[in-house]
C-alpha cells in the first residue's frame, strides 16, 4: 500500500495546491469578500473527503481521524502526527500543501475549513480548531489541533 501511495503522491499534491491556488487567487482578487465562499466550499469538500475516507480507517472518533492522517504520511507531503487522544489530534505539515505560503491566517484558517469539517463528519460533532503556526504568515510549517 506504501509503495502505491507514493506513486499517487505526485497526483495528489498536484490536486491540492490547485485547490490552494485557486483559494489564493479568489482571494487576492475579492479580498476578505471571498473568505466566507472560500470557506463553504472547503467546508462541503471535507464533509465529502469524510464520507469517502470512513470505510478506510478501523478506529472510530478521533483515534479514526488520526488514522486517516496518518495515511497521508504515506504521500510523503510533510505531514506529522504529533498526538491522537479521545480529544485531539495534532499535526504538523510543511510545505503547505495548499500553496497558501505568505497570504494571511485569515486565508489559511478558510482553506482549513476542509480539514475541520472532515473531521467532525468522521467523528459526528464539532471540534475547536487551533492554528498556532502557518506558513500563510512566515512560520517554518504548520501546526494544527482539532479538540472536542
Amino acid at each position: 500500500m506504501e509503495e502505491a501511495a507514493k506513486a499517487f503522491a505526485p497526483l495528489i499534491k498536484q490536486n491540492m495546491s490547485t485547490i490552494g491556488n485557486m483559494g489564493k487567487a479568489f482571494y487576492e482578487k475579492y479580498g476578505d469578500e471571498a473568505l466566507p465562499v472560500i470557506s463553504e466550499v472547503m467546508g462541503k469538500n471535507g464533509v465529502a473527503m469524510a464520507e469517502m475516507s470512513k470505510g478506510m480507517v478501523q478506529a472510530e472518533g478521533m483515534k479514526a481521524v488520526g488514522q486517516l492522517f496518518g495515511m497521508f504520511e504515506m504521500f510523503d507531503m510533510g505531514l506529522d502526527v504529533v498526538e491522537v487522544s479521545d480529544d485531539k489530534v495534532h499535526f504538523k505539515i510543511a510545505p503547505c500543501p495548499l500553496c497558501v505560503e505568505g497570504t494571511s491566517m485569515e486565508l489559511c484558517e478558510a482553506m482549513m475549513t476542509s480539514d475541520k469539517k472532515m473531521v467532525e463528519t468522521m467523528i459526528g460533532q464539532e471540534v475547536k480548531m487551533e492554528i498556532p503556526k502557518s506558513v500563510a504568515v512566515g512560520d517554518e510549517y504548520c501546526e494544527v489541533l482539532f479538540k472536542k
